[in-house]
């Protein structure tokens, strides 16, 4: 496919590869080879959905293509595999040094039923072409897997001599239950590591400012913590009937009101550190009403305007989630399936997106006062408490500013892009270091647009161009340099 012939889809989503800078770097770097490996992992299906159905020979596959892909990797380090997960350990010579952890997972979603021949190619397939590696694991996250060891065979196979000890770690099931990650990290707590940074997956596209009240000025957002997560089942029996005599009321009609009273019982809002530490950053560009007058030109009046900070982002849908703890139910089970019979035994879902400062035993406390006096049952299903805030002062956080900006720059200025700290609405595998570690970095650097990533991820097509790739592993080569090396 050449330029002059690609699809007014195709050409947009290289519209990302504006923001690349220093492409020169690592001139002899396999961009080919390492674009075909990583179609080859993506032949590799790693679906993990229930662990009692996964096919973990599809993982046994992808470890003995890492194993055979990497031969400066596995003379130099050792390779384990805990459970289904891979730790990847590169001895550093010098024990005062925290060691670093690079991580992504290997587990992927799977495709939604019915909508495999909407793929242009098969989700699965691995294909490459002249600008895209096509499959499933391309932006979520296997390129990251796949690319960290690109970057750590290169390194070595240019004499790099560590320093400090690197770990490649990869868990299993990010996409559901986290063990994965859960085991690796306690196996390093138990051999008494403590990490320097963790790099996980994040963020792939660049942020408009806009939202911040600062047009114009594109910038990377690098997330430092995650918001908790929470499910609550509100269960109403009942021995239903007909709905002529609703006598008590019926259960769709105590459900409807327990749901009510969660909703229309809003949590407080506030302004986290990490959010105002993305105004900070962008403080000098900031010129929009109500944030131009609510920071100042540097950031100098952050503190003292947190609440009507708050306030502001709570009023933008984009920004709502970042500034308070959100409430949506998702789910109602139950109903009759005839107008005039009463349902019986019904049940709803909450879920919970946890800011700082508020717990999993919070929200259960919360619900269960909201529906005082309602024969409603309250149970939780599944939760755990927003991850710690992580240091975006120190020397992880400014090294990978440091990188991101010498490879994605602004193409009408020429700067190097900036690097604000920010929270993730969503989960990653990265809050199981936390305990180890603080400051635990969420990005990926093999940027895409947002619209292909709202496609992909996920979704139907997912794909990345190769020079998204390229510059991804080239950034990951950077990074084990400046922080790795002796």
């Amino acid at each position: 496919m050449s330029d002059t012939h690609l699809s007014e889809r195709d050409a947009a989503a290289l519209e990302v590869l504006n923001w690349f800078a220093h492409e020169d770097d690592y001139a002899d770097l396999d961009t080919h080879g390492a674009c075909e490996r990583l179609g080859e992992a993506i032949r590799c299906e790693t679906v993990n959905s229930d662990p009692a159905t996964t096919d973990w020979s599809a993982f046994d596959r992808l470890h003995d293509l890492m194993r055979s892909s990497y031969p400066h990797v596995m003379e130099a380090a050792t390779f384990e595999v805990i459970g289904h997960s891979v730790l990847v350990t590169i001895a550093g010579s010098d024990s005062s040094l925290k060691p670093a952890l690079m991580m992504a997972h290997q587990d992927v979603v799977p495709v939604v039923a019915g909508t495999e021949d909407d793929w242009c190619e098969p989700a699965f397939s691995g294909a490459v072409d002249e600008h895209f590696v096509w499959g499933r694991g391309t932006m979520d996250i296997k390129q990251m897997v796949m690319a960290e060891l690109e970057a750590a065979e290169y390194v070595l196979a240019h004499g790099g001599s560590f320093a400090r000890t690197l770990y490649l770690a990869f868990g299993e099931d990010e996409e559901t239950y986290n063990t994965g990650a859960a085991a690796l990290a306690r196996t390093l707590e138990g051999r008494g590591v403590t990490l320097e940074y963790v790099w996980d997956e994040g963020s792939s596209s660049v942020a408009d400012g806009a939202l911040y009240g600062a047009p114009g000025t594109p910038f990377l957002s690098v997330e430092l913590s995650e918001k908790g997560y929470v499910d609550v089942e509100l269960a109403v029996r009942s021995i239903g009937g007909h709905s002529s005599n609703p006598f008590g009321g019926t259960s769709l009609g105590t459900l409807s009101q327990a749901i009510a009273r969660i909703v229309e019982a809003p949590y407080p809002l506030a302004l986290s550190p990490l959010t105002a530490a993305t105004f900070k950053a962008l403080a000098p560009r900031i010129t929009e009403e109500p944030f131009c007058s609510l920071v100042g030109a540097e950031g100098e009046l952050v503190e003292g305007n947190e609440a009507a900070l708050a306030e502001a982002c709570a009023s933008r849908a984009d920004l709502f989630p970042y500034v308070t703890t959100t409430i949506a139910p998702t789910m109602i089970e139950g109903g009759s399936q005839q107008p005039n019979v009463m349902p019986q035994d019904m049940r709803a879902v909450v879920n919970f997106r946890l800011a700082a400062g508020t717990t999993v035993d919070d929200v259960l406390a919360r619900c269960r006062a909201a529906v005082e006096g309602l024969p409603v049952e309250v149970r939780l299903l599944q939760g755990n408490d927003p991850s710690a805030v992580g240091c975006f002062t120190g020397y992880g956080f400014a090294q990978l500013s440091a990188v991101l900006g010498h490879f994605f720059c602004d193409p009408r200025t020429g700067e190097p892009l900036t690097c604000a700290p920010a929270i993730s609405r969503g989960a990653t595998d990265a809050h199981n270091y936390e305990r180890i570690c603080d400051t635990c970095m969420r990005f990926s650097p093999f940027l895409v647009t947002e619209a292909e990533e709202t496609r992909g991820v996920h979704g139907t097509d997912e794909r990345l161009p190769r020079r998204s790739y390229a510059q991804g592993i080239r950034a990951i080569i950077r990074m084990i340099e400046q922080t790795c090396l002796a």
